[in-house]
């Protein structure tokens, strides 16, 4: 049956909305122990299942759907039953590459940073390090975005491209903390209070002093450097410029975009608009990100995405 031009524009649109009001979802094997995302690339670390004992790493395409395993099973190093344990700790995505942070621990214990994306699955080591047992770990890995991924070791910050290549490596004033990244840009927090604000090249554009162990929880955006402090305090600083929202005493910030405060409540996902401050629910889960296209989240072993408009009007309609 031939349809004409004008209803069939009326059926896509009506499919399009249809789609941005459901909640995309796909199954971990195992439960999730973390979850990243930058644009359309959500990336989480699934935990061990029944007849396997290591994580997985697993990358999701939210353009085409795919689902993908990126690296090899880690069964290999956990069936040798290391006595300091092993495992994955953390991970960061962008574009279709992931890069995740592992580790075996007996007398001493080894550190590594893998990396690997949908098109070359086999992880590729970036960084190994091994520091005594009862020692921090010497390898932090930072907040991705759709074009960079940062790191550190010790006082030195390096960054990726989302092409695997490296971008730049700078060295800190002192020991790095944590870093996070928004396009080509990352901050990185040094001990003692300091965030430097590094651009494309490294070159450090802001720097902002927090007192010493006050940040708890960050971000960066578009609109500048996003610190959570105590007692549910957030801080939106632009050079001299600082916005004040506060959150409940109890609440974490999970990240921050286009204005909107992603946080944690309990087991309640939520979000707070800087503008009016309106506030709601947004899901229920144990991980949250967003980003300007949308929101993942992740609920035992689930992870679902909602479509940034969604999301706003979530938020906007409270």
């Amino acid at each position: 049956m031939r349809v004409s031009a004008l209803v069939a524009g009326l059926l896509a649109a009506a499919a399009v909305a249809s789609a941005a009001g459901a909640d995309r979802m796909v199954t971990s094997p195992g439960r999730v122990q973390a979850l990243a995302r930058s644009g359309y690339s959500a990336a989480f670390l699934s935990g061990p299942y029944p007849g396997h004992c290591g994580p997985q790493v697993r990358l999701w395409n939210l353009v085409n759907g795919g689902l993908y395993r990126l690296g090899r099973h880690t069964d290999a190093v956990c069936n040798e039953g290391p006595s300091g344990g092993s495992g994955v700790t953390d991970i960061a995505v962008a574009g279709n590459r992931a890069l995740w942070l592992a580790y075996a621990g007996g007398n001493l214990t080894d550190w590594i940073l893998y990396t690997a994306s949908t098109t070359r699955p086999t992880e590729r080591q970036v960084e190994f390090r091994e520091v005594d047992a009862d020692a921090p770990p010497p390898i932090l890995l930072g907040v991705g975005s759709e074009r960079v991924l940062p790191y550190s070791i010790g006082r030195t910050v390096k960054v990726l491209k989302a092409n695997g290549a490296r971008a730049y490596t700078w060295q800190a004033p002192g020991p790095v903390t944590n870093t996070t990244a928004y396009e080509d840009q990352v901050a990185a927090f040094v001990r003692g209070g300091k965030c430097y604000v590094l651009s494309r090249g490294g070159r450090v554009t802001a720097t902002y002093t927090f007192p010493a162990g006050a940040v708890q929880e960050f971000a960066l955006a578009g609109t500048g450097l996003v610190v959570q402090l105590r007692q549910g305090r957030v801080e939106i600083h632009r050079g001299a410029s600082v916005k004040t929202v506060r959150l409940p005493a109890t609440a974490r910030m999970l990240d921050y975009q286009e204005g909107f405060v992603l946080y944690k409540l309990g087991k309640q996902i939520r979000a707070r608009r800087v503008l009016n401050g309106k506030d709601a629910l947004i899901r229920y889960g144990t991980h949250g990100v967003l980003e300007h296209n949308g929101m993942s989240y992740a609920a035992d072993r689930k992870v679902s995405s909602i479509a940034w408009v969604t999301f706003t009007a979530r938020v906007n309609n409270s």
